[in-house]
């Protein structure tokens, strides 16, 4: 039985209508609980791709230049239920840029997380920046599950996105870089235990968009799981909410933010 129909709102009429009133006269039963109601893909200027108009896109072309990942990233950011996308190779190249930005990440954290034996979190050894990541985390995991719950898929993926590009890979590696280069620091094995965590769970939010790509990572990385596919979803841990370490680290990158902007502007 299915629960959930996806279809374009192009044939509500000739599809989704007549399967209702079909299923009813011969079950007595509605055939699915949901319907989500997509738009079309149009063409960059708006219109519809059709063979008199030659702007149709062949999809197996653009994946041999950027990647399924990438074209699946494009047709995915933003969108609503409902409305209409356009087709832009910008979108498909900020696509493979973000698969970039996650593969280089991985491999810099899989070059530490390979040599340790153990990747339990002690909580009790973890320093402030970890603290505030594994509460970001868990705030994302939350908002992009209640989105998915809702059908609101565009916003869900932009949660991740901004997580993994700017939390993650701009902010989270780049402090604990100093603790990773020194294995006597204080704190190195929280780092490289809470980075393998942070990945893991990112890459299960991230799978459903990016399947490939999170299933090459996923299965290098430290895990209980046969697969990312058959791994369980992420949950809120609240044993990983630190509200009052997250403020103090979230006021220190304001500090920076505003150091830099200084600069910037003095252009010094």
């Amino acid at each position: 039985p299915t629960t959930m129909l996806v279809t374009g709102y192009d044939i509500i009429t000739f599809w989704v209508s007549k399967m209702i009133f079909s299923a009813i006269e011969h079950t007595g039963k509605v055939p699915f609980k949901d319907v989500y109601i997509h738009g079309l893909v149009r063409d960059s200027q708006g219109r519809k791709m059709s063979k008199s108009l030659g702007n149709g896109v062949d999809p197996l072309e653009v994946i041999d230049k950027y990647g399924t990942d990438a074209l699946r990233f494009s047709l995915t950011q933003n969108i609503s239920a409902g409305n209409d996308i356009r087709y832009m190779p910008e979108k498909v190249e900020a696509g493979a840029n973000f698969a970039n930005k996650i593969w280089n990440a991985a491999r810099f954290g899989l070059g530490y997380i390979e040599k340790q034996d153990s990747v339990e979190i002690d909580i009790n050894k973890l320093l402030p920046e970890d603290k505030w990541i594994l509460t970001k985390l868990n705030s994302v995991i939350k908002e992009v599950t209640d989105n998915i719950s809702n059908f609101e898929i565009g916003v869900a993926l932009q949660i991740i996105y901004d997580f993994m590009w700017s939390d993650v890979c701009d902010t989270y590696i780049e402090m604990i870089k100093p603790r990773l280069y020194n294995e006597d620091s204080t704190g190195y094995s929280e780092a490289v235990s809470t980075l393998n965590y942070v990945l893991v769970n990112t890459l299960k939010l991230l799978h459903p968009y990016m399947p490939f790509i999170t299933e090459e990572i996923y299965m290098n990385l430290k895990h209980d799981a046969e697969s990312i596919m058959i791994s369980k979803w992420p949950e809120v841990n609240g044993n990983y909410i630190f509200d009052e370490d997250k403020k103090l680290v979230d006021e220190l990158l304001e500090c920076i933010r505003q150091i830099r902007n200084i600069r910037a502007e003095a252009n010094v």
